[in-house]
């Protein structure tokens, strides 16, 4: 019988490297991926600090904005009532007036004088503790909003024309104060500091009233 010949298949190691083109990365595409990743990563950071910086100061401003809102919506309609007078008797809504520091007067029982609750009332500001005050009836001044910038409160005055009424001295004449148709009030104040820059975050508001009294 003749002999059986066997063909031999070759049959590669096990451990042998894989080349590029069957799939294996080189050690320049790693290099590139992982700065791709590190870059991706740096921006990824960068936009949640920002939001959650914006989101920080937004909810700083708007609980400073609706303190100082309610102080002064409740500092324009004591304005508004200067001069009242329950008897009809002519009385000065003016008592004080000056760039920080306004005090009205009015009679609402009609016993011809201011002395009663909530009859006189006074508005300045603390510059020792930096606070807008509200003091009634010639007590002491109460704390009604924290955290006032230096110069962040003032008052203006203008009489029934429009035209205004210098208060840069330390006390308004009584012959100008009993002018005074309408004030204005600004009130800035400083929030806590914007954790990106570390800068204190101001809110300002504005009222004005008319003295419908006088």
């Amino acid at each position: 019988m003749g002999r059986r010949w066997k063909a031999r298949v070759p049959i590669e190691h096990p451990g042998a490297a894989l080349t590029a083109e069957e799939g294996g990365s080189s050690v320049v595409e790693v290099l590139a991926a992982t700065l791709c990743f590190s870059l991706l990563m740096g921006i990824s950071y960068s936009l949640v600090r920002s939001g959650f910086s914006s989101l920080f100061i937004q909810e700083n401003r708007s609980e400073a904005q609706e303190v100082t809102l309610m102080a002064v919506d409740l500092w324009t309609r004591e304005m508004r009532m200067a001069g009242f007078s329950a008897s009809g008797a002519p009385l000065l809504g003016v008592r004080a007036a000056s760039r920080e520091r306004v005090e009205v007067a009015a009679d609402f029982d009609g016993d011809g004088n201011s002395e009663d609750a909530n009859e006189l009332i006074a508005y300045s500001y603390n510059q020792s503790k930096n606070e807008l005050v509200r003091a009634t009836g010639g007590g002491s001044p109460q704390p009604l909003v924290r955290n006032v910038l230096p110069g962040g409160l003032e008052f203006r005055f203008f009489d029934a024309e429009g035209t205004e009424i210098s208060a840069a001295g330390e006390q308004m004449s009584a012959a100008d104060r009993g002018r005074v148709h309408r004030v204005d009030m600004r009130l800035s104040v400083t929030l806590a500091a914007d954790p990106a820059s570390g800068v204190p975050v101001v809110s300002t508001v504005t009222g004005s009233a008319c003295l419908r009294n006088q």
